[in-house]
């Protein structure tokens, strides 16, 4: 098996990307076309495919501070999923398009597959 492509990109400029990505998502929503909404989403979730790749890499790398890096890495794929859902993208289609085998498993972004995932959040329920 081949070894895991490399992002090598420093923190700084990691932090640049997602700002990116995420100012993407503004121009999505403000779109009135759906059919260019979601054109742009799948690009857009392509994009941060490899961004969540190149943070979590940064992120396991001796020195750098993973704790910016994995809080942006857990909200790239918080958006990615949203942007799944939202706009109904296909995953399969990125998975093909990824022809050089360079994007990790992206198999748990597919519809339905966190449908039974729970909360962490919990209520306080009192009684009063």
């Amino acid at each position: 098996m081949a070894a895991p492509y490399k992002y090598e990109k420093s923190p700084h400029c990691l932090m640049k990307w997602v700002a990116s990505e995420l100012e993407h998502v503004g121009r999505i929503v403000a779109m009135k076309d759906e059919h260019l909404q979601k054109s742009y989403a799948m690009s857009t979730v392509n994009g941060m495919a490899h961004l969540k790749d190149a943070l979590y890499e940064a992120a396991h790398e001796e020195g750098n501070e993973t704790t910016q890096l994995l809080r942006a890495h857990d909200s790239v794929i918080r958006t990615m999923k949203h942007l799944i859902k939202d706009f109904d993208i296909n995953v399969r289609a990125i998975e093909d398009f990824n022809t050089e085998h360079v994007l990790s498993n992206l198999s748990y972004l597919k519809n339905g597959n966190n449908s039974n995932r729970k909360t962490r959040r919990r209520r306080n329920r009192r009684a009063h």
